[in-house]
């Protein structure tokens, strides 16, 4: 049994292998050792998919925040990126962040995308439930009418 180190470049693509020379197979009648190859699989997380070169994540936004716009942290696979998301913006809209996707391994990386979801509290304070009946009493919006989405 041994262990290896081995550098992963950058931009290496899933099914994509590294070969190791002369850490295969002992060659045979004295010859050289066999190459080892190591296959890459990729993953994607909970947080993160990788699609091509571009990377896919959810933005969670409360109600008010997709309502009003707000500016907000989203991680990045190496750093945190502040993003200014504008006032109206529906659940299910993209939102592109060029260059802080997956390397390409020539220099040039893509996107990162997310994808916005509202997310509603499920309990609401006292407060909160009040300030909602009252939005509900004084606007006219329905979420189901034709037009109601522009």
């Amino acid at each position: 049994m041994k262990t290896f180190s081995v550098k992963i470049p950058e931009g290496i693509r899933n099914g994509e292998k590294i070969r190791l020379l002369g850490q295969g197979k002992k060659g045979s009648n004295g010859g050289k050792n066999g190459d080892m190859f190591i296959k890459i699989n990729i993953q994607n997380n909970n947080k993160f998919k990788l699609e091509g070169y571009d990377i896919l994540t959810d933005l969670y936004l409360a109600p008010w925040e997709a309502a009003l716009g707000k500016r907000v942290n989203i991680d990045s696979i190496d750093d945190t990126v502040s993003l200014y998301v504008p006032p109206g913006i529906q659940s299910g809209e993209i939102v592109k962040i060029p260059q802080k996707g997956y390397k390409d391994g020539r220099g040039g990386r893509g996107d990162l995308i997310a994808e916005v979801k509202t997310v509603v509290p499920k309990k609401l304070s006292e407060d909160e439930k009040e300030l909602f009946e009252k939005l509900k009493n004084i606007s006219n919006f329905n979420p189901r009418s034709a037009g109601s989405h522009n």
